[in-house]
């Protein structure tokens, strides 16, 4: 296994973690203290979710070139990460309707790119 690919599974748990107690990881998550505000607890979250994200990629993303499946493929698992945890948030803390334009947008994103994604490969399966 090579060496970027562990170190993807070690960025993916971090970030589950980050996701799950973002009050752990203040640096990273920026969670000094408790907050009042829904939408400061949800991107708590949604910072250790693109941890996850990055960590995703390292693990799915095999080679860098061909890039036009790289880079979509980068874009997908890192927007699935957002996703995920903010999805998370939205569930522990509460929503707020600019949360749900934000998975609006980071679902449209994921779609591109799994578009992209779909259209390099020749639509095969």
């Amino acid at each position: 296994m090579p060496g970027i690919r562990i170190v993807g599974m070690v960025l993916a748990a971090v970030g589950v973690v980050a996701a799950l107690a973002p009050h752990w990881f203040g640096p990273l998550t920026q969670a000094t203290g408790p907050t009042a505000d829904l939408f400061e607890a949800v991107e708590r979250r949604v910072r250790g979710g693109m941890v996850l994200g990055v960590g995703l990629a390292l693990v799915a993303v095999p080679a860098l070139r061909p890039w036009s499946v790289s880079i979509a493929a980068a874009i997908f698992w890192f927007m699935t990460g957002a996703l995920a945890a903010r999805l998370l948030g939205m569930v522990v803390d509460g929503a707020v309707p600019r949360q749900w334009m934000l998975v609006g947008v980071e679902a449209a994103v994921m779609t591109g790119a799994a578009l992209w994604l779909w259209r390099s490969s020749g639509g095969a399966a």
